[in-house]
C-alpha cells in the first residue's frame, strides 16, 4: 500500500475518533550556496536506494509530538511522505542539482555488498534513518521547537559490489518563538533535514571517494 494511502487512512481514522494531531510538509530545498558542482569529466550514474527507517519508535508514521502542561502529547505526522521517502528524495534532489546523472529508479537495499545489483549504475547510495523527530513544547509566552535528524549513508561501487565508505551525520536545529503554528514546525523540521543532507556532501572525503570510483570506470 502506498504511503499516501496509508496516511490518508490514518488521518481519517484519527479524525473519526476526534483525536487531535498535527502534520508538517517536509520538503527539502538545497540552498544554492551549499551546492558543490559535480566533476562531470567522467560520466557517472548514481542510484539512490530507499533509506531504511530504523527509528526506535512504536509508530513509524509519527515523527514527533506537541507537548503542553497537564495535557497528553499530540502526535505530529508528515503531511505527504514517510521519513524514508522524504530522506531519499532529499538525497536525490541534492545530487541532481550538483549535476550528477541520477537514476530514476529507487530500489530497496539492505546495505550488504552481495545484494548489490549490476543494474544500479556506477554508484549505489543507501542508508539508515536513526532519528527523525520534532518536539514542540508550548510554554507560554515562548513556544520551543526542537528537531533532530540522524542518518547513516553508505556509498558502494556497483561494478565491484563493494562498499567504499559510510558517513554518519546529524543535525538538531531549534527555534523559540511566541507563535505556535504548523508552519513553524515545518520550518524547523525542514532545517534539520537540509542540514543533515548537506553535511553528507560537504564532507571532502565523500567527494574524493566519488571521484575515485569514477576514475576506476
Amino acid at each position: 500500500m502506498k504511503p499516501l494511502v496509508i496516511l490518508s487512512i490514518m488521518l481519517l481514522t484519527v479524525s473519526c475518533a476526534r483525536v487531535p494531531l498535527y502534520s508538517v510538509d517536509i520538503d527539502y530545498v538545497t540552498p544554492l550556496n551549499k551546492i558543490r558542482p559535480a566533476d562531470t569529466s567522467t560520466k557517472l550514474s548514481i542510484t539512490v536506494a530507499t533509506f531504511n527507517d530504523l527509528r526506535n519508535v512504536d509508530d513509524k508514521m509519527v515523527i514527533g509530538k506537541v507537548m503542553e502542561a497537564n495535557k497528553l502529547p499530540i502526535p505530529i505526522l508528515p503531511k505527504f511522505h514517510t521519513p524514508s521517502v522524504t530522506v531519499t528524495r532529499a538525497v536525490k534532489g541534492y545530487l541532481n542539482k550538483t549535476g550528477y546523472t541520477v537514476s530514476s529508479r529507487t530500489p530497496d537495499w539492505n546495505l550488504t555488498d552481495d545484494s548489490i545489483e549490476k543494474e544500479w549504475g556506477d554508484i549505489i547510495i543507501g542508508g539508515d534513518i536513526h532519528e527523525f523527530e520534532l518536539i514542540c513544547v508550548k510554554e507560554r509566552p515562548v513556544i520551543r521547537y526542537r528537531a533532530r535528524v540522524r542518518l547513516t549513508a553508505v556509498f558502494a561501487d556497483v561494478a565491484q559490489r563493494e562498499t567504499k565508505f559510510k558517513v554518519n551525520v546529524e543535525s538538531s536545529p531549534s527555534l523559540d518563538h511566541v507563535r505556535f503554528t504548523e508552519g513553524k514546525m515545518t520550518e524547523v523540521m525542514n532545517d534539520a533535514l537540509a542540514a543533515a543532507v548537506n553535511k553528507l556532501f560537504e564532507n571532502e572525503q565523500v567527494n574524493q571517494k566519488i571521484r575515485a570510483i569514477a576514475k576506476e570506470k
